[in-house]
């Protein structure tokens, strides 16, 4: 509705030597001309001439209607142009005013934060000197619990020492008297063992030498045999690695895209908190450091520096791939 209407408003603006009732009439009389005849031939190439003659025409005369509209558009560009730079001249005053009192609200948080990280290190110096005298007294009384302990296992040692020296003094006794039986018996049966071993030496001998032919026949065999399984499971090796390597190389490679896309992922999400969280790590840098005098202090103050550096360690690695 709008179109029609911007066009009727343009239209009587709008003048070419031309016009829908002619172009009707040219149209109805070309769509009966033929190349058949000469006559007809040159009947289509006058009206071939006659329709370029008046497109032309129709260009030349749209080049002459848009030049003063090229114009105005022109003027319209530097105007706004030229106002919106007065509009800046206004603007960014009020902007540095803005951005000096965001600036120091700012500032005052972060004092704000600083001294509530200066309350905490003090608290937890406070704590860890209290939890160093309760750990003191515990280990002073079990030390001293322990020496009780020693002295009273020093003398159950002492007389258990002597039980055990007047034991094996009467065990020595008793072991030299059945020592002197066993001997008589060992002389007895080594000779007896002896013969029978001369026997056996015998026997064993005639056992060995159709043991030794039947294993070197089994021996072999053995060996043709594992030849044969070798050679196949090689075969079937190089076959497994073959279709493991191929299948490991498709899921590596799908476990990379997936992780690539999730790490991806992963740093858009995080884009948003990962300035505050480096901005946090910057604060705790910042961060004065108080000197000690004591010995005490200094440490206590440099474990304190320590812990932070590390806390801000772990906050820069935050959102790192």
């Amino acid at each position: 509705m709008a179109n029609t209407i911007e066009q009727a408003t343009v239209a009587p603006l709008v003048k070419y030597d031309v016009n829908e009732a002619a172009l009707a009439k040219t149209r109805e009389e070309c769509a009966t001309l033929t190349c058949d005849t000469p006559q007809g031939y040159e009947a289509v190439r006058v009206a071939i001439g006659h329709l370029r003659t008046t497109r032309v025409a129709i260009e030349k005369r749209r080049v002459e209607l848009k030049a003063d509209a090229l114009a105005f558009g022109r003027l319209v560009d530097s105007e706004a142009k030229r106002f919106t730079a007065m509009i800046t001249e206004i603007e960014s005053p009020l902007a540095a005013k803005k951005a000096a009192v965001d600036d120091e609200k700012e500032r005052i948080k972060r004092e704000a934060e600083a001294e509530k990280i200066r309350a905490l290190e003090a608290e937890i110096a406070a704590n860890r000197a209290r939890q160093e005298a309760e750990a003191k007294a515990l280990r002073d009384a079990e030390e001293a619990r322990l020496a009780d302990e020693r002295k009273a296992l020093e003398a159950e040692r002492a007389a258990l020492a002597e039980e055990r020296r007047q034991a094996e003094a009467k065990a020595a006794e008793a072991e030299r008297v059945e020592a002197a039986k066993r001997e008589a018996e060992r002389a007895k049966l080594a000779e007896e063992r002896r013969a029978e071993e001369e026997r056996q030496r015998a026997a064993r001998k005639i056992e060995e030498e159709r043991q030794r032919a039947e294993r070197e026949a089994i021996e072999q065999e053995r060996r043709k045999v594992a030849a044969e399984r070798e050679k196949a499971e090689r075969i079937e090796f190089e076959r497994q690695a073959k279709i493991k390597a191929e299948a490991e190389a498709i899921a590596k490679a799908e476990r990379d895209r997936i992780a690539a896309a999730e790490q991806a992922a992963k740093l858009a999400a995080l884009a948003p908190d990962v300035e505050k969280v480096r901005a946090f790590s910057a604060a705790i840098r910042a961060l004065p450091v108080p000197k000690g005098r004591t010995k005490d202090a200094k440490a206590v103050i440099s474990e304190a520096v320590a812990a932070l550096d590390k806390v801000a360690s772990t906050l820069d690695y935050f959102g790192v791939a």
